[in-house]
């Protein structure tokens, strides 16, 4: 006979077995009940319905319901991205419809919110970046700082932000369709031009020459255009007269009233070798009676250089003065110090001239003027003061009595 096994024997056996039927389903079986799930994890799911029970997974979009497979192993939400470019339903893609409009609300003081209507012009958008750019002289790469973008999708999230190598495209453009405009005013609207040339040369030993144009138009309204600045090869007479001819036949310029020149010797050989060739076009007024203008401004620079140079002294001493004081931080809180036990109260600041500008040298003598007792006290309480000027005239230290002799001059 078979003995039967011991009750605790048997109860060993069962427990395991009861324990093991608890536990919910792990490892290979619960990944394969998972693996036809869609993780939306990306911002497109909220334009976006996942259509039950389909096989393979599909979406479809909320505002037009065009169908797209979306499985995240073979599909992905790449085409979800592109079709929400280019969707004809979805509200930031207006411009799709010239039609279309968007509402929006002005604040109109005493009255509130008023809903007006607007529509998205994206060429009017980039051609007024483009005129950003070139009115307010702006870098090209200006459109490609994280601050910038901000602020224009701030202001419209519509429009695209071009690159710095398009926007100077646009900008290129703008000038060629202004030249195109210029010209046909020149054949159309204006009879006779003046013309003022200014040559100057660079820091970097670069001859430059400034050519423009002024006239009244129909409306008896006075305009001036910049016609060429260009580079010369140098400020010879024939080079600039050859210059000047070859950016007056771009134009189709022939009618010339007069052209403004400074004194410079070269300049007489310039206007004699134009007159020529504005004769020779039938374009010369009155015979070339008047054809020969000097400037005023550079006549008047002249006259006023040849008198101060009675005073160069003295203006060396203020100017110096001047330096002193602006040289450091230390030495100008000194110098407000001064001006504060002075009690002077004028508001203006010590400036030191630049030496193409005489009316710069006016400017800085009359604002030194004014401190003439914060300079004395300045010598009386800085030591160094006196050295810094290496043996100057002891005039620097009576500005106000140099200043009334040099403003009276």
């Amino acid at each position: 006979m078979e003995q039967e096994p011991p009750a605790a024997t048997t109860a060993a056996a069962t427990t395991p077995i009861e324990v093991c039927t608890n536990q919910p389903p792990i490892g290979r079986k619960r990944r394969r009940a998972n693996a036809n799930a869609i993780r939306k994890r990306s911002e497109v799911w909220d334009h976006f319905n996942l259509i039950p029970d389909s096989d393979p997974a599909t979406a479809a979009c909320k505002y037009c319901h065009q169908k797209y497979m979306c499985d995240s192993k073979k599909h992905g939400t790449s085409n979800l991205k592109s079709h929400m470019k280019t969707c004809p339903k979805y509200p930031l893609n207006l411009s799709t419809d010239p039609t279309q409009t968007v509402l929006t609300y002005s604040t109109i003081p005493g009255v509130g919110l008023v809903p007006t209507s607007s529509r998205f012009d994206p060429v009017g958008c980039r051609k007024g970046l483009a005129y950003f750019i070139i009115l307010d002289e702006k870098p090209f790469r200006t459109v490609e700082g994280e601050g910038f973008k901000y602020f224009c999708y701030q202001m419209q999230p519509q429009f695209t932000i071009p690159s710095r190598r398009t926007i100077a495209r646009d900008c290129f453009q703008i000038y060629l369709d202004e030249k195109v405009r210029l010209r046909a005013l020149f054949s159309s609207d204006c009879s006779r031009v003046a013309i003022t040339t200014d040559c100057w040369t660079s820091v970097q030993n670069l001859n430059y020459l400034t050519l423009t144009a002024h006239f009244i138009d129909r409306d008896w309204q006075y305009q001036k255009r910049i016609i060429s600045f260009a580079i010369i090869p140098n400020h010879r007479g024939k080079t600039v007269g050859k210059k000047v001819e070859d950016v007056l036949k771009e134009w189709g310029l022939r009618n010339v009233s007069t052209i403004t020149v400074d004194n410079a010797a070269s300049n007489d050989v310039a206007v004699k070798y134009l007159e020529q060739k504005i004769r020779n076009m039938n374009g010369l007024f009155m015979d070339g009676f008047g054809f020969h203008m000097r400037c005023c401004a550079h006549i008047l620079n002249l006259v006023v250089r040849d008198g101060l140079k009675v005073a160069s002294t003295s203006i060396s001493s203020v100017r110096n003065a001047i330096r002193y004081v602006r040289s450091s931080p230390h030495r100008a809180l000194k110098f407000n110090e001064c001006v504060g036990y002075a009690n002077i109260t004028c508001k203006k600041s010590v400036c030191l001239d630049v030496s193409t500008r005489w009316n710069s040298t006016y400017l800085m003598l009359d604002a030194a003027e004014k401190y003439e007792t914060a300079f004395d006290k300045l010598e009386d309480e800085v030591e160094d003061y006196r050295d810094f000027f290496e043996g100057d005239s002891p005039l620097v230290v009576k500005i106000g009595r140099m200043l009334g002799y040099l403003l009276s001059f």
